[in-house]
């Protein structure tokens, strides 16, 4: 007899059985073999050992204008591409609720807002770079951090750390050069890290408010003075207050206002409509570093473009427009006219010592104006599974390359030359960072200092333009690490103390301390006085050598005859310009109670050596 086929139900039910069979099988094998849970597989893994990839995110220790550049790490995920984090303020470290977090992504913005603890998350990301365009918070500075992130299906950017620095109130005074109150001073703040605002206008005692962040110049100008350059540094940090001295005007000075204008125009000399012009001003302090002083403005239809600045000349000029870059020219007042061209590229690949990948990192690029100078440029942080970066749209030139990231030392400078409309690739290895750790107390009384300030200090010829930064504990217990190994000076600085500069020989490969370092309280009124062992005498770049700016009364240097205007030439031997200005500086200090020998080239052109005295100091 003919078997009649089995109906769609039996079938269902056969199937079904099976199914549960070999599942009821591959349970038991699976329990019988491993019993350790087992991690899904990740689709599309860039990089194929997801072990590699951190679970808790270092905070970089890497700071510009007292913000901690941003950190983060890759986890794998199940899901579509994401990005996670928390806002917080620079200072407490403490999440910041309500704060906005803008991305730039393929398919369009991206605006989160964080919660009650300062977190934020947005998931189901296409891949891409996704640019983080601008962070918010109330009474805090807003971030533009230059951050991109590659986002791949199957990873997810995790602890994304974004630091905010808070909006913190000076006390400002104008005085001329007898020190008279100046009423009706304009003050423009330099380095905004926001849209400038109108200018603040002195009262009739000469006194004004202002918000800036650490670094930041405040200039004065007056119509009856010349211009007046304030910095805000340590001293005004911890007293909360600022006085910028107008210098007297030449007969024939009119107005300090500079009116830089101009025409940009393209390759075949046609003006260009809508072109970004920025000013830069950079300003030399007297402890070496060097600010910028900026002002912007758009060209009209015609390609001509005017920008009234507050301070004096010379100013540097550059134009850019979809891509294109002009020459810097530089200019005191006469016209300048910008040619616009196409950029250079820059790509990179940055491993660790052991040639691994980093994925999370940030790269800084300084143009060389010297043998002894750098112009570092905005850093650009970077987020990528494969830890590669790309840099469109640089101007062509001599650059030097330093890559830093969490935990890791920085990379050694790398010297490149970029040329219009090519593109140059480096490899950089960042190598294992080096620590330093101790306790700040008081000189006096002993007592732990909470919340003081470390930072190994940052100078003009520093490629970096970063700096690394740790704060003590309540204990004022601190560690600093992914530090650069050799000689260093470690800037310390707390409230109501005076600030100390002190060397420190770093290595790899051995933990430096623990320190007791104890500052010295200031008097009741009194002003913070920077404290370090040197010979003395305040030192700039000039050319290949160092030029005494000046000579401090009981220092080493006024106690052998050094003067203003010598220029320093060899440092035991060693020629200034193959050591850098840090290198230098580094090379003249010392332990109290040494020697120096200096190769010094007097005013008259006499060159003699002069071996000179360190000792402590206080300016």
């Amino acid at each position: 007899m003919q078997q009649r086929p089995p109906t769609l139900a039996a079938q269902t039910l056969r199937w079904l059985a099976i199914l549960a069979l070999m599942m009821g099988a591959g349970v038991l094998g699976l329990w019988l073999l491993d019993t350790t849970p087992r991690v899904p597989v990740v689709p599309k893994l860039s990089v194929p050992d997801a072990g590699r990839f951190a679970l808790s995110a270092p905070r970089s220790t890497f700071t510009v204008g007292g913000a901690p550049f941003p950190s983060a790490t890759l986890t794998p995920t199940i899901d579509r591409a994401c990005v996670t984090g928390k806002v917080v303020d620079s200072v407490s470290g403490q999440g910041l609720a309500g704060a906005r977090v803008r991305l730039s992504t393929f398919a369009g913005a991206v605006t989160m807002t964080s919660d009650e603890t300062g977190r934020f998350e947005q998931r189901g990301l296409t891949e891409g770079v996704v640019s983080i365009v601008e962070v918010t918070a109330a009474d805090h500075f807003t971030l533009r951090p230059a951050l991109e992130l590659r986002l791949v299906q199957g990873l997810c950017v995790a602890d994304l750390s974004l630091s905010l620095v808070p909006r913190v109130e000076y006390d400002g005074e104008v005085v001329g050069p007898n020190g008279e109150g100046v009423a009706g001073a304009r003050i423009t703040i330099g380095t905004e890290h926001e849209a400038p605002a109108a200018p603040l206008v002195t009262d009739t005692q000469g006194r004004f408010r202002f918000h800036a962040v650490d670094g930041a110049l405040v200039v004065a100008t007056h119509p009856e003075f010349s211009a007046g350059v304030g910095l805000v540094d340590f001293r005004v940090t911890t007293t909360r207050r600022l006085t910028v001295t107008l210098g007297p005007r030449a007969v024939d000075a009119g107005t300090a206002l500079v009116s830089v204008h101009g025409l940009v125009v393209e390759e075949g000399d046609a003006g260009v409509s809508g072109a970004t012009v920025r000013v830069a001003r950079v300003h030399s302090t007297t402890d070496g570093r060097w600010e910028r002083l900026e002002a912007s403005a758009t060209t009209a239809t015609d390609g001509t473009f005017h920008v009234d600045v507050e301070a004096p000349g010379p100013w540097q000029v550059a134009a850019m427009a979809s891509g294109r870059l002009s020459n810097i020219q530089q200019t005191s007042g006469e016209p300048v006219v910008l040619r616009l061209a196409r950029g250079a590229t820059l790509t990179g690949a940055v491993t660790d010592a052991e040639g691994l990948v980093v994925t999370t990192f940030s790269v800084l690029v300084s143009r060389r104006v010297g043998s002894l100078e750098r112009e570092p440029l905005e850093p650009h942080h970077v987020v990528d599974p494969e830890g590669h970066f790309i840099l469109a749209s640089l101007a062509p030139g001599p650059v030097e390359v330093v890559v830093v990231a969490p935990g890791l030392a920085p990379s050694a400078p790398t010297n490149v030359d970029l040329e219009a409309g090519t593109t140059k690739h480096v490899e950089l290895r960042l190598g294992r960072g080096a620590q330093v750790s101790g306790t700040v107390v008081d000189r006096v009384t002993q007592r732990p200092l909470e919340g003081a300030r470390l930072s190994l200090e940052q100078r003009g010829d520093d490629p970096m333009s970063a700096q690394a930064l740790a704060r003590t504990d309540d204990r004022g217990h601190f560690t600093l690490q992914g530090l650069p190994s050799g000689r260093h000076s470690l800037f310390i600085v707390a409230v109501e103390h005076d600030a100390r500069l002190m060397s420190v020989d770093l290595n790899a490969n051995v933990a430096a301390g623990p320190l007791l370092i104890d500052l010295a309280p200031v008097a009741d009124g009194g002003t913070p006085q920077l404290e370090l062992v040197g010979i003395g005498a305040v030192l700039k770049t000039e050319g290949d050598a160092l030029r005494i700016e000046r000579v401090m009364p009981g220092g080493g240097a006024a106690e052998v005859g050094l003067v203003a205007g010598d220029l320093v030439l060899r440092i035991d031997g060693t020629p200034t310009s193959t050591l850098g200005f840090g290198g230098a500086i580094e090379r003249i200090r010392g332990s109290q109670d040494t020697t120096v020998a200096l190769e010094v080239k007097r005013s008259s052109g006499v060159v003699e050596l002069v071996t000179t005295p360190r000792r402590r100091v206080a300016r």
